[in-house]
């Protein structure tokens, strides 16, 4: 195999999974921006420092003032919730979903202690002390619940219904479901002529070892048409305001708060505004919360709608009341979304049979060997019959150097009659780029893989890089900071030197000085970036590609 095209396939592979990086990958963006939804009339925009425009959630500074009673815990199969407010208002939510392989443990663990401010192997808690999620604003005042209300337990349809009422004679109906992440908030007999409002304070807490990752993933995203639009949320004081959608929300990599409108599709909200505002800080990083405020305008009778808060899960938004929110996990464009949802259907499917997925990591390998293993074949036979005609080639270009055109027409011929085509060794390569792509988007961003270990000395994380040396100092450092922040890895290691021993075999016969340089350099590059992936990722891309130099050095023995 000519070591230039190995060189080249392995650029374009980079260049493919950068640009799907900086496409797809939430990226900071800059502060201060203002912008309009683009491709709708009826959606618009604004995002703005809220030093720069008047604030919008003037009624969160009265929440210090409102005392609500003691709070009532409801626990389902999947959270355990506590209500405010006259069992109105989810004030704590706490993830309690069991692992199905090990029914004593909860499948999604590692929570921030916000007073102690250390990060502790216990149940994610999503929300912690918070007063309005949501509180009904009427006239541009909070209404507050009487604390005496009615609780019951359906049974039939494993529900529990809590309704509040207040002074007024307006009522609240809080429905929760054992086996949903959804929570129902309906509320009736309001005054047609006044204005009403749902506010929703506190955001999402973070649930990631390494805070930076909930800064990096963290934006609000808003209904667009069939799709949604996304913003970043930055390191300063922000508001971002929709208008006319049907669900919104926040997010972090791995969990959502999200409200619905009941028939989203024609119940559209008039605005849905978020406030991001500086709060806690761990370990000197400020985590932004992020407040959200529908506004419904005059003339409802009655308010339905419903949360989804809790892990982007497809398995769990596949329910008729969320399937609108499964395009969160931002599975990718035409092709490669099929190809993704596919990839992440097998995943979960072998894990009921297979436990453990850092086995079913080394299984996709095998398996998506079986399907590019004959691509590489002819990629590596087109190389050899392009190194065959090397000199036939060098004899052409001596004849014709002083005539590129004449030179163009003989090596066309020449190809002809040998029967080479010269894109040959890429396009096999360039044909497994979608499926290559998908697996990056699924195992990269799969919260599958959060928390789940393969091997309890090595691995215990697949969703974090298998760590072997701490290095503390680079952290800081320019540009190596965002490559070594956590430290030095190994699989990355282990599969720079696959590489290397890959491309060395492939490398015997090219004379060009500068190879042996490039060829360094690449595999320096890949464990740089490499080092950053997820454990899972890694696991997969370095028995893949031990499969991959296998495959090259048997075929090179059959051809010698």
């Amino acid at each position: 195999m000519d070591f230039r095209r190995l060189l080249l396939a392995l650029s374009l592979s980079f260049i493919f999974i950068f640009v799907w990086q900086t496409i797809f990958m939430p990226q900071p963006e800059e502060q201060n921006a203002t912008a309009v939804i683009a491709g709708t009339e009826s959606a618009s925009k604004v995002h703005n420092s809220t030093n720069s425009m008047n604030n919008a959630f003037d009624n969160n500074a009265r929440l210090d003032s409102v005392q609500f009673d003691d709070a009532f815990n409801i626990k389902t199969n999947l959270v355990s919730v506590d209500l405010v407010n006259g069992g109105s208002s989810v004030s704590n939510l706490i993830v309690v979903e069991p692992d199905p392989s090990n029914q004593p443990d909860f499948k999604h663990t590692g929570s921030w202690n916000q007073n102690s401010q250390t990060y502790n192997d216990v149940p994610v808690q999503l929300m912690s002390e918070q007063k309005c999620n949501p509180c009904l604003l009427e006239n541009g005042k909070i209404v507050v619940f009487n604390p005496e209300f009615t609780y019951s337990y359906d049974e039939q349809s494993a529900s529990h219904t809590v309704i509040s009422s207040n002074s007024s004679g307006i009522a609240k109906t809080t429905i929760l479901h054992d086996n949903s992440y959804v929570v129902d908030h309906v509320f009736s007999s309001l005054n047609v002529a006044n204005n009403y409002e749902l506010l929703w304070g506190g955001g999402l807490e973070p649930t990631e070892k390494n805070i930076q990752e909930d800064l990096t993933w963290l934006s609000v995203f808003a209904e667009n048409a069939k799709s949604y639009s996304e913003e970043i949320v930055g390191d300063e004081n922000e508001i971002f305001a929709y208008s006319n959608v049907g669900w919104a929300g926040i997010k972090t990599k791995y969990f959502i708060k999200a409200i619905t409108n009941q028939q989203y599709a024609t119940n559209k909200t008039n605005k849905v505004s978020f406030e991001s505002t500086k709060s806690t800080v761990i370990d000197g990083v400020d985590f932004l919360y992020t407040d959200i405020n529908n506004e419904y305008g005059v003339g409802n009778e009655n308010l339905y709608v419903y949360s989804y808060i809790g892990p982007i899960d497809t398995q769990h938004l596949s329910d008729s009341k969320t399937e609108h929110l499964v395009q969160l996990f931002g599975f990718g464009w035409f092709i490669i979304g099929y190809l993704a949802k596919l990839i992440l259907w097998l995943l979960t499917s072998l894990y009921v049979f297979i436990p453990n997925y850092g086995i079913i990591c080394i299984l996709f390998a095998f398996i998506i060997r079986l399907f590019t293993g004959p691509l590489t074949k002819q990629s590596f036979l087109s190389n050899q019959k392009m190194q065959k005609v090397q000199p036939k080639m060098k004899k052409l270009q001596e004849k014709f150097k002083d005539d590129q055109t004449k030179l163009s027409q003989a090596t066309m011929e020449l190809y002809k009659k040998e029967g080479v085509n010269p894109l040959g060794g890429c396009l096999p390569i360039l044909v497994q780029m979608p499926l290559l792509i998908a697996l990056f988007q699924v195992f990269r961003k799969t919260i599958e893989f959060r928390g789940a270990e393969f091997l309890p000395f090595w691995i215990t994380d697949l969703s974090q890089p298998d760590i072997i040396i701490q290095l503390p100092f680079m952290a800081n450092i320019p540009g190596l900071g965002y490559f070594f922040g956590n430290g030095l890895a190994l699989l990355p290691i282990i599969m720079g030197v696959i590489m290397f021993l890959s491309m060395q075999m492939t490398a015997v016969s090219s004379p060009d000085p500068s190879a042996k340089f490039a060829m360094y350099f690449m595999n320096g590059f890949f464990i740089l970036l490499f080092n950053t992936f997820p454990s899972g990722l890694n696991l997969y891309y370095t028995v893949y590609n031990i499969l991959n130099f296998l495959q090259q050095r048997q075929l090179k023995k059959i051809q010698t």
